[in-house]
């Protein structure tokens, strides 16, 4: 069963157009980097999925909440009013291609408003991509300076504010169809819908070098839209990683 999302939402998007358990490291740490292969001041990024890919029907995306709340963002999007939504990161695209989007969520002043999505302008330093880094179609990986989780300033006329350094986070799978946007799965149990995935004990220290697994267990319909796993490996500029 998915979730369905409101159509003002869904519009957002396409205009836009526009990403358990843990603890183990599934990556080595290539020469002279950090876990993951993320350089100091980066986080790296593998996503897996059950059968390969299908970037024709669904987006892939991890979300992060850094404003050091600690709420999970989750798919009860409309209860929770966008709860702990304050980036993302998006893997998307057609059949033969596909390419990854940094977006960062702008609040409205009226919170049963949904966010607006608005698409950060990244370079290839700042934002790596990989659509299949295992071989096999069902691992891409990102490398993400963490600079850019700043974003960029609100259309209020204060600057958004530095991201704290406590996150936390959840991925999730959505398409968007007849009108609507859906959730396919995420990193609960309930996949689109309740129960939840609760994040992280302890949340994600930004300044602490890490490399953490986290498992989804929901068994999706349709496998490409199965989440298996998610690694974050961080390497922090205060206290870099040994390589």
């Amino acid at each position: 069963m998915a979730r369905r999302l409101s159509f003002s939402f869904v519009f957002m998007l396409a205009t836009a157009f526009i990403v358990a358990a843990c603890g183990r490291q599934v990556t080595p740490n290539p020469p002279g980097l950090g876990p993951g292969g993320a350089p100091p001041g980066y986080i790296a990024i593998h996503y897996d999925v059950y059968s390969p890919f299908n970037f024709s029907n669904y987006q892939y995306m991890i979300v992060f909440n850094t404003s050091g709340t600690r709420v999970t963002p989750s798919t009860d999007t409309v209860q929770t009013n966008w709860a702990g939504y304050s980036f993302a990161l998006v893997a998307l695209g057609t059949a033969g291609t596909s390419y990854a989007e940094a977006v960062q969520f702008v609040r409205n002043q009226n919170p049963h408003i949904p966010p607006s999505w608005l698409r950060l302008g990244t370079t290839p330093a700042q934002l790596s991509y990989n659509p299949n880094s295992n071989g096999q179609g069902t691992e891409f990986s990102m490398l993400a300076q963490k600079a850019i989780f700043k974003g960029v300033a609100s259309p209020s006329p204060s600057p958004s504010a530095s991201p704290n350094n406590l996150w936390t986070f959840n991925a999730f799978v959505s398409q968007v169809g007849q009108g609507q946007w859906y959730f396919l799965d995420s990193m609960g149990t309930g996949g689109p819908i309740d129960p939840q995935f609760v994040c992280c004990q302890p949340p994600l220290d930004m300044t602490q070098c890490f490399d953490n697994t986290y498992y989804a267990t929901y068994p999706a319909p349709d496998p490409t839209s199965q989440i298996v796993s998610i690694e974050i490996s961080n390497n922090p500029v205060e206290n870099p990683c040994s390589s």
